[in-house]
Formats: C-alpha cells, structure tokens, sequence
C-alpha cells in the first residue's frame, strides 16, 4: 500500500518583483541558490500580482502575505512573503 507523506519543513523567504524588459520575480533560496520566474508580464505593463503568484506558484512557492510597494532603494519594486510548498511523496 502506498501512503502520502508530506515534508514538515516549511522555509519561509521574501520573493522581489523587478522588471527589466518584463516582469520577473526572484528568491534567494538558501538551498538551491538565487531563483528567478518569468511572470509573463511583458513589456510596458504594470506590475500584476496575480501574474506573479502564479509563476510562483508553478515553481513550488505559495504567496502567504501580500504584494506589497518595496522601498525605492534597490531593484525590486514590489515583494511579498512566500513559503516553499511541502512536497508528496508516494
């Protein structure tokens, strides 16, 4: 019999918007190194958080805060909190 069995750790990291050319999101993941995600937001328009959730969530993040405007001090313009989406095994 095959049972589900889920990952208990749970990492806990700050993802970035930045745009460049389009829209991309970014999180330095101490495990795997610095992550990026194409948010298929393109060129010319406005940052979308829904379009960023979801690149995040197809590479195994959940978004558990808002997006919310980054101080104008770096490359980022918006970020959000995000946790590593425990893994099944079977």
């Amino acid at each position: 019999m095959t049972r589900d069995h889920l990952a208990t750790t749970t990492t806990t990291l700050t993802a970035r918007a930045e745009y460049d050319t389009d829209w991309h999101v970014y999180i330095d993941d101490p495990a795997r190194g610095p992550l990026g995600y194409c948010t298929g937001t393109g060129p010319d328009e406005d940052f979308d958080p829904d379009a960023a959730t979801r690149a995040l969530e197809q590479g195994g993040w959940r978004v558990t805060g808002s997006w919310r405007k980054a101080p104008p001090t770096g490359d980022a313009l918006y970020s959000a909190t995000v946790e590593k989406l425990p893994k099944t095994f079977k």
